[in-house]
């Protein structure tokens, strides 16, 4: 059965903190809210950018991660935060 759309965001937000918590354990409490509004706007906006023009989104990517290793770890945090959000 397919989770709600309240159940599926409660575990999008449980994965977005997982995968922050490095960050987050090294600031301030007070601002974490703002780190985590900043990295999901961040993250939507990196989705629309890959469903409205992969291509582009891709060439992005590879500017921003120029080193091969680097957009390994990426692609590996990525599948990370998909099977937290779907699982």
């Amino acid at each position: 059965m397919k989770a709600s759309v309240d159940a599926q965001w409660a575990q999008y937000g449980r994965a977005l903190i997982d995968s922050m918590s490095e960050v987050l354990a090294e600031t301030p409490d007070e601002i974490h809210a703002n780190l985590l509004e900043t990295a999901d706007y961040w993250l939507s906006l990196g989705l629309v950018l890959g469903l409205r023009d992969p291509d582009q989104a891709r060439q992005l990517l590879q500017v921003i991660e120029a080193h091969e290793a680097e957009r390994g770890e990426l692609e590996h945090d990525a599948t990370g935060l998909l099977s937290q959000v779907f699982e």
